[in-house]
């Protein structure tokens, strides 16, 4: 299994600042990361893997969204890419799947990462193990990934 020692190295090597924090307890999803650091929604991102014909894609949206699976097809170039499943994505990833971050993905994934987080702002991630947080300007994640940027997130349905 990668850890976030995976995700340090990739950033380190690309000369990337970042931070990797370490905190107490499990955080298992990105919507909770924002909960417990009382940030808001828009500062947290969340990574979905899908599956595509070219191979895999891994579609970063704030937490509180998900990805509009045309908009990540259409910005991966992968007519046919359809979302992992829980285990799938951790198998073509190599991290738990309440870990995956955003960056140190195996070769091979698309980056596609929703334009609302490509900003100078820093942005907080699953770090790569469970008790990590990735620390990291969006911008700078744009670039060390190589991330196509798009507009992916859906819009949120409000509860009826």
């Amino acid at each position: 299994m990668r850890t976030s020692v995976d995700v340090h190295n990739f950033l380190v090597e690309r000369d990337v600042a970042h931070e990797l924090v370490s905190i107490r307890g499990r955080l298992r999803s990105p919507e909770r990361i924002a909960a417990v650091l009382d940030l808001p929604p828009a500062e947290v991102g969340k990574v979905v893997i899908y599956e595509g014909s070219d191979g895999p894609v891994a579609a970063v949206v704030p937490s509180g969204n998900e990805p509009d699976h045309e908009q990540v097809r259409a910005a991966s170039g992968q007519g046919e890419a359809q979302p992992a499943s829980h285990e799938r994505a951790s198998e073509l990833t190599g991290y738990l799947f309440e870990s995956i971050p955003p960056a140190g993905l195996p070769n091979g994934f698309v980056t596609v990462i929703d334009r609302s987080l490509n900003r100078d702002a820093v942005l907080y991630f699953p770090g790569g193990a469970a008790r990590s947080i990735l620390k990291i300007r969006g911008k700078d994640l744009t670039k060390a990934t190589g991330a196509r940027v798009a507009s992916i997130a859906a819009r949120r349905r409000r509860a009826s």
